[in-house]
């Protein structure tokens, strides 16, 4: 990136550090002692807005796309539009947060490109990270209403607000005034008023508002003459009544016309697009006058006389929004290689019934993570017993073998899901979970008739999801996939009853993890609704970081239900190698309104009488 000297060397001159500072200087001041405050923030603004390599110095939305890893984009929009859609990887500020935002979580290291919604209020941020000494800033040109069809702001604003032009040129009347005084010292004034501009927020002011007094407001014409005059290339039929004209990049020196502004009236300085009088705005504030920006420029007083420096078509894009909060590069990783897996309808939640595996026994191998108590009491003939915390070490140490397929057996099959995600993860990706666990595979060991059930008093049927919200994604820095398998192996199974929650729903983020129609109680199964205050995901279309990941909360635990939990045990694994505290509710549907359903039922047809191998006991041989 290149480094900002021009404007550095010349308020170097204009302070004469190489003189020193006298043993008095109780104020800590530098340079030249007969130099005002206004003197030294006027030479530093005057070498950057001055500069026309570097003012406005905007970058196109087709540049940007075309190079977006190259930059670092901030959105100073409000939260609420920012989270609504930006640039991907952009982070999110404000004028009165930018300066903490870049020292604190802005990384740097990239050039920046600062978006706005219409280009203009990104000017001052611009300005003021120049002055703050921040290399190669950019501010996108029309701001995100050139990014995106659906964020224009601009169309709305094109218009023919001054009826009447001034050809006349009324610089002759100009009159020199006293310089603002500015009550810093002159080694702090350019940080110093680069905040309070910022602070000050956005000065812009619409031309119905000064149309009525036009007479009140000292008016700045910042382009050519010819232009100024109706006489130039771009279509510019003339001025505003009374406006002076301001040649860019030769008149807001001391030495050119900046005494020509009055400090005892507001000053609205005026462009094309805003784009530009939008930094010179925020220049003549630091420097204690009271400036406005007018919004849109030209292109709201005579838009259809402009040939030039116009908003239209050719402006206009369609490029990717991203919502939310950005994830980090860590995270993103990680969950884009989880969710190859979980939105894959072919293999989540994989299970496969007793009769199958029965029929088919030899070409699979079988893993019963139960207790070994109760493995030991019966197993499937040639199932191998392990468990969340040991199961990569079982495989690691060849106690199970890898040569066939694995399938995950459990007491009623939600447990099985957290281990198979865990397998597919590790590259096993052919693995099977036992549907309804060993409860299927023989009378004598079901558990899921005691809960089944009716404990969804009230199903709601209204939708909630407009009142999702966007959240910060967990922070995964430093972890691998590996690193959080084992995590979530380590936790063990993270399952839930409803009994649990059914007092205190609100302290909970409740994922309804079935199509729409079911969770409105409209669909072909029998749902009667939902869970009072649950959200609606849409199986394999709403995990995903484009998708409504981000919606989902970290400060507060997230429950996970589908039909039967052999689902939402394999999303709740996902979401717990993410970092989010989720949780499984148990049985599922099946436990919540079980008289209605008429689908994805557990019932006499789930269940078998196969054989049971119980582990023989080792006697001492005396």
């Amino acid at each position: 990136m290149k480094t900002r000297l021009t404007w550095l060397l010349i308020l170097m001159l204009a302070l004469n550090v190489f003189v020193g500072c006298s043993d008095d200087d109780d104020d800590g001041d530098i340079g030249n002692p007969s130099e005002t405050a206004f003197e030294v923030m006027a030479a530093a603004g005057a070498a950057y807005v001055n500069d026309s390599a570097q003012c406005p110095g905007v970058f196109s939305a087709v540049s940007l796309e075309a190079n977006l890893d190259l930059y670092t984009v901030i959105d100073i929009r409000q939260e609420v539009d920012y989270l609504a859609g930006h640039i991907p990887g952009a982070y999110n500020s404000s004028l009165g947060t930018l300066l903490d935002d870049l020292a604190n979580t802005i990384p740097s290291g990239k050039p920046y490109v600062v978006a706005c919604y219409s280009g203009q209020s990104a000017g001052h941020a611009k300005i003021a990270m120049e002055l703050a000494g921040y290399d190669d800033v950019h501010s996108l040109l029309f701001g995100m209403s050139s990014w995106s069809l659906e964020l224009d702001s601009w169309t709305a604003n094109c218009a023919n607000t001054l009826t009447t032009v001034e050809t006349t040129n009324n610089n002759a009347d100009l009159t020199e005034h006293a310089f603002p005084t500015l009550s810093e010292s002159n080694s702090t004034v350019v940080a110093a008023r680069v905040d309070a501009m910022l602070a000050g927020g956005f000065k812009g002011i619409a031309y119905t508002a000064v149309e009525a007094n036009p007479e009140s407001y000292f008016i700045i014409n910042y382009f050519g003459e010819a232009d100024y005059e109706g006489t130039g290339g771009s279509g510019v039929p003339g001025h505003i009544g009374g406006a002076f004209q301001f040649t860019p990049y030769a008149s807001m020196a001391m030495d050119e016309m900046l005494p020509n502004i009055p400090t005892d009236m507001p000053v609205v300085v005026y462009c094309w697009t805003g784009q530009h009088s939008s930094q010179i705005t925020a220049y003549l504030n630091m420097l204690g006058y009271d400036a406005y920006s007018l919004k849109f420029g030209s292109n709201n007083l005579f838009y259809d006389d402009l040939t030039a420096h116009k908003w239209g078509a050719g402006a206009q894009n369609d490029f990717t929004l991203e919502m939310g909060y950005p994830a980090s590069e860590t995270f993103t990783t990680i969950a884009t290689s989880l969710l190859d897996y979980v939105n894959d309808s072919a293999d989540c939640p994989g299970v496969m019934s007793a009769v199958d595996l029965n029929d088919n026994l030899a070409l699979w191998t079988v893993i019963d993570i139960r207790s070994a108590e109760h493995y030991n009491a019966g197993h499937i003939d040639g199932a191998y017993n392990s468990s969340l915390s040991t199961i990569e070490d079982d495989i690691a140490n060849g106690d199970i073998p890898t040569d066939l397929p694995f399938i995950v057996a459990c007491y009623t099959g939600q447990s099985a899901g957290h281990v198979k995600v865990a397998l597919e993860m590790m590259g096993y990706e052919d693995t099977k979970s036992l549907l309804f666990g060993m409860s299927s595979w023989n009378t004598s060991l079901d558990s899921w008739t005691a809960n089944t059930g009716n404990n969804l008093g009230t199903a709601e049927t209204s939708n909630n999801n407009p009142g999702l919200v966007y959240n910060m994604y967990p922070n995964l820095d430093g972890e691998t996939l590996d690193s959080r398998v084992t995590a979530m192996l380590d936790g063990g199974f993270k399952g839930i009853n409803y009994t649990a929650i059914d007092g205190n729903l609100g302290d909970y983020f409740i994922i309804n993890y079935f199509g729409l129609d079911d969770y409105e109680g409209n669909g072909m199964s029998g749902v009667p609704g939902h869970i009072e205050g649950a959200f609606q995901f849409t199986p394999y279309a709403s995990m995903g970081i484009d998708e409504m990941l981000g919606n989902i909360p970290t400060d507060m635990p997230v429950v996970v239900y589908c039909w039967t939990g052999q689902h939402s045990s394999q999303i709740t694994a996902y979401l717990n190698m993410l970092g989010y505290d989720a949780y499984s509710l148990k049985f599922g549907s099946n436990n919540l309104f079980y008289d209605d359903l008429t689908a994805h039922k557990w019932s006499v047809g789930a269940q078998n009488d196969f054989t049971l191998v119980p582990t023989p006991v080792m006697v001492a041989n005396f």
